[in-house]
This record gives structure tokens, sequence and C-alpha cells, in this order.
């Protein structure tokens, strides 16, 4: 016997936190997707973040949420956010839930996909030896060195050379390591044009 999908209506709108209400359901889990059905081409996605009462869950909205008004039906996924993995994606614009944004070709459909979120790897994996990620950068290698499989974050105003560095950091990654780099960048909306 297969399982129904949870259906609610969101109840309360505060900028990207939404609360859904389920009555007569049993209430999704922590960190569960939910597919907004509103009339808007682009898809709008929502994680619960909590239960805020026994049947209402507050959520994160992870794509813009203008137009979006109470009543509006949702369904459950069931499932948490996937995004696609592989070498499909390199070289690959995508936004959190996976959307190709480059205005390049669809993704395959049989790409695999992942959970953005996942449990940490145990501790007996873990080494106790790090090594440094030499990055031929002077000021860095010397003052702030980095460790390979480690992150880095970088914060300062307009201007003051970020870009620049990320971009001399992946070439030592690739050059050097021959390894793969990763770009997550926050805070800035990105501006799609017919």
């Amino acid at each position: 016997m297969g399982v129904t999908a949870a259906h609610g209506k969101i109840v309360s709108v505060r900028g990207t936190v939404i609360d859904v209400e389920f009555a007569g359901h049993a209430l999704p889990a922590i960190g569960t997707a939910l597919d907004v059905q509103w009339d808007r081409p682009n898809p709008l996605v929502l994680e619960v973040h909590a239960h805020a009462d026994l049947s209402t869950v507050r959520c994160i909205a992870l794509q813009e949420t203008a137009g979006l008004a109470r009543e509006t039906p949702v369904v459950s996924t069931s499932a948490s956010v996937c995004v696609p993995v592989g070498d499909a994606v390199l070289g690959r614009l995508l936004d959190v839930v996976g959307n190709t944004c480059d205005r390049s070709e669809p993704l395959p459909d049989d790409i695999p996909r992942r959970p953005i979120h996942s449990p940490p790897p145990p501790l007996k994996d873990e080494r106790s030896i790090a090594n440094v990620f030499e990055t031929g950068i002077k000021i860095i290698d010397l003052l702030t060195p980095l460790t390979q499989g480690g992150k880095a974050t970088m914060f300062g105003g307009a201007d003051v050379g970020k870009t620049v560095l990320v971009m001399e950091l992946i070439h030592a990654m690739v050059e050097k390591y021959q390894g793969i780099s990763v770009f997550a960048g926050g805070g800035r909306a990105i501006t799609r044009r017919p």
C-alpha cells in the first residue's frame, strides 16, 4: 500500500519564513522538502525547519517568494532536498535546489542526486594530521595557511580583491593538486534576463 503525499496550505508568509498547515495529516519531518503548488512559472521549494504546533510546520523558502499568498496549496515530497552530483555538474551554475541557471543544455534525467543534508563522517575516518594547502600566495601561506580539505571564508567590502583571490585559489587547486573546486556564493541574487 503506497504512502499518500501530505497536502497542506500556507498560513503565514514572512519573507522567506513560511508557515504551512497540514490539518488532518501527520506533519512532515524536519528537513523535508515541500513543493508549493502556485501559478508562477518558477518552482518554489520550502524546507521544513521546525514544528510550530500540532498542525503547522515552519519552513524556509529556497527561492524567491514574491507573489506568494496565504491559502496556497503545498505538497510534501516526503524526502529532503536533493541536488544533482557527478561529472555532469562540473563547470555548471546551479541554484540551491539543483536547477541550472547558466542557460546551457539541461542536465541529463538519469543524473545521480544526493540530499543537501548528510550525516558527518565517522570520527574513525578523520585524519589527525592536516596537510597544508600551498596556494603560492605568500601572504596566505605565511600568515594564514589553509589545510587540504578544509574550508575558507572571505569577508570584505566592494573592490578589495575577493574575486581575484578566489580565482587564484581555484587555479592553485587545479594546477598543483589536480583537484576540483566548488564555489558557493551567498548574498547576491542572479538576475535572469530573457
